[in-house]
């Protein structure tokens, strides 16, 4: 995949009006990918993490809660995986939050986010 992808996924998030629970399912990505436990490829992760960056620097949304703050502090952008030292509050996040996830929801954003990337 070409590296302005990412930018590009990045820029389209920055802008997108995007549903509340679309918000949530970006946010319950990030813990899966940060976890390590989530079936994309790297690139595919990168250009969500992309995404999840975008989300976390708009003025408009305020990505305050406990959840966002955790994977504010358990990665830098430079990383896909959490710092070690936040591993198993990651792990313990992710299992409280994907327990009333729908794998079809889930389906679904990442296919609304492919699409809107053309990818």
């Amino acid at each position: 995949m070409q590296k302005n992808i990412y930018h590009k996924a990045y820029d389209w998030a920055k802008t997108n009006t995007f549903e509340p629970i679309e918000i949530d399912y970006a946010t319950r990505l990030a813990l899966k990918m940060l976890d390590d436990s989530c079936n994309m490829t790297d690139e595919d992760r990168k250009i969500f993490f992309y995404v999840y960056d975008a989300l976390s620097d708009r003025e408009d949304l305020k990505l305050q809660d406990d959840v966002n703050q955790l994977i504010q502090l358990a990665r830098d952008r430079q990383t896909i995986i959490s710092k070690p030292e936040f591993a198993s509050k990651i792990h313990t996040c992710k299992m409280e939050v994907m327990q009333s996830t729908k794998k079809t929801d889930m389906k679904k954003f990442k296919k609304m986010v492919r699409d809107n990337l053309g990818i």
